[in-house]
Order: C-alpha cells, then structure tokens, then sequence
C-alpha cells in the first residue's frame, strides 16, 4: 500500500488500491497511519453513506481534482466499497470506476470481500492488496502493546482469552478489553 501511494503519479501504474480481508484486520487504520507518515490528508467516505451516482458525484466529483485546504497532497478513502447493493444503488459503481480515470489522487477502497461481481468494475481498474487474517497469537500481541502503553496490569491467560474469543478480529479485542479495563485499568480474570 506504502509503495502504491508513493508511486501513484507514476502513469503506467493504477489509480487505485482495493484493500480487502476480514473485519477488524486494520484496512482503514493502515489507510490513516501511511497517510500521516506521508503527510497526506484522507478524505473518507462510507460507501453506505453514499450509495448512487449523484450522491457519488456531489461528494466525491469534484473532491478528486481538487487540491486539499491545507495544499496537502491527499488519499480518497471508500470504505466498506462491497455495502454498495446492484440494485438501490444505480449507477454507484459505475460513477466510481469512472472517477478512478479521473482523480489527481490515490483512491483507496477497502472491503471485506472484492469478489462480489458487482465491484468487477472497479477491481480491474485497481491494484488488489489483500490484509491477511489475525491469528490469536496477532491479536495477544496488539493487546499486550496496549496494555504496556496505558500502564495496564493484566494477567496473561486472561489477554490471550481474549484474543482468541475475537475470531482474528482486533478491533473487537480491543473496544473489548476497553469495556473491561475502564473503571480499575486491571485485565483479570474477575473483569
């Protein structure tokens, strides 16, 4: 994705990445963390916030060719792209693909499954990155990062419990262990 992002002015390379694997993996949090590092600004939009074409082309059409407020360079995030429906959305996907032949700048979309036929459109135009799916033992270490951070004490049976009830998703593990760390900042067994 860094590299896609560095070398997007370069013409014979796509316009677009689609991020893709399960929830909870970091798509969009990896989308914010390049784009600090590169000091670009990210203009995000939820797919299932703007679902046809004039919803499309009003927020994004001229969003694409414009400069940022601050002169930054900047990233078009389309998040969870695979909300888009064939049907009540017309044209959406359509509109999306046309802009990628457009933009100025990088337009990330992220899904968890790019597959659906629908978004053949757009994945063609687009370099397919796929985010691997955590393991317990990625997760276990996400949250003991955490915990060392914020100075929390936790009990490592416990942690790793509750790595492995998330199902690889991290961001569950840690809104999780969030809701269970909030009043004594102490993952125990009791909690």
């Amino acid at each position: 994705l860094l590299n896609f992002i560095k070398k997007f002015k370069d013409k014979k390379n796509k316009k677009a990445a689609f991020i893709y694997g399960p929830t909870g993996v970091g798509k969009t949090s990896c989308v914010y963390v390049l784009a600090k590092k590169l000091d670009l600004e990210v203009l995000e939009i939820n797919a299932s916030d703007i679902r046809n074409k004039e919803q499309i082309q009003q927020r994004l059409g001229s969003s694409i060719k414009q400069q940022s407020l601050f002169s930054k360079g900047k990233i078009i995030l389309v998040d969870e792209v695979d909300g888009l429906s064939g049907t009540k959305d017309r044209g959406g996907i359509l509109t999306m693909a046309q802009l990628i032949d457009e933009t100025y700048f990088p337009i990330i979309f992220t899904a968890a499954n790019p597959w659906d036929t629908k978004l053949s459109t757009i994945r063609k135009k687009s370099e397919m990155i796929m985010f691997n799916p955590l393991t317990s033992n990625d997760v276990s270490i996400i949250l003991k990062k955490i915990c060392k951070k914020e100075n929390m004490e936790y009990d490592e049976d416990t942690l790793k419990s509750l790595a492995r009830r998330v199902g690889g998703d991290a961001r569950a593990a840690i809104n999780d262990l969030q809701m269970l760390t909030i009043n004594n900042k102490k993952l125990d067994k009791e909690s």
